[in-house]
């Protein structure tokens, strides 16, 4: 998902809007989500080879984007348990709705119980305390997490998080995690090796960091105070 949404969707309030999804709040379960996949917009990265996925995931479900989320969420949640809420969003299952097949997940709501910001939002319109420095020190600690565990995750988009307050400090979770099991690696070289997975990691983890400065620096310089 890439951005905070607005508006609705077939009578659905949205909250986040993707290449290829639409995550949607779920009428008939309070603090849940559903996400429905989309074809392919006209101009979208990469569209030959999302047309070929949505054409082959509508025939045969199992190689669509909600059904790898949850494989890749369910393998995770054998291996590190009750741990894992704290940085992933929970997936709950595939269920049919008036509007088609959606993947259900647990909604990651703020302190004020509504739904979380994402990273990217945060990039264009920061919100009291999400400084470069706040958000840069979350990403230091997901990154931590995700070598401590060995979680092969890998597509760290600022549009894949939301981000809470937990302690007193800025914390991160992801809630897309397809890249646990399948990347965009034509030779999937990261998923067959630790030690290529963690180089990865490191990368997109400094990549995500340059970005949040790179994109927050206009913010900061317009609050400094002017010189004398």
């Amino acid at each position: 998902m890439h951005t905070n949404g607005a508006g609705q969707w077939r009578d659905m309030q949205v909250i986040a809007h993707g290449a290829c999804r639409i995550c949607v709040r779920d009428p008939g379960a309070p603090g849940h989500c559903l996400k429905y996949e989309l074809p392919p917009a006209a101009g979208a990265r990469d569209r030959r080879r999302r047309q070929l996925r949505h054409l082959l995931s509508s025939r045969l479900a199992w190689f669509g984007d909600n059904h790898r989320e949850l494989r890749a969420w369910q393998r995770l949640r054998a291996r590190l348990d009750d741990g894992l809420s704290l940085h992933v969003a929970e997936c709950e299952g595939i269920v049919a709705t008036p509007a088609g097949r959606a993947l259900r997940c647990r909604m990651v709501a703020d302190g004020n119980g509504d739904v979380a910001p994402s990273l990217l939002h945060c990039l264009t319109t920061p919100a009291a305390g999400a400084s470069a420095a706040a958000l840069c020190a979350a990403v230091d600690r997901f990154e931590a997490w995700l070598l401590a565990q060995r979680v092969p995750l890998s597509d760290l988009n600022p549009g894949n998080f939301v981000v809470v307050r937990r302690d007193g400090a800025l914390a991160l979770v992801c809630v897309d995690v397809k890249s646990v099991i399948a990347g965009k690696e034509l030779i999937p070289v990261s998923h067959w090796s630790w030690t290529w997975m963690r180089r990865k990691i490191r990368r997109r983890a400094a990549r995500l960091r340059d970005r949040i400065r790179a994109s927050m620096e206009p913010y900061a310089l317009a609050a400094s105070p002017a010189p004398l």
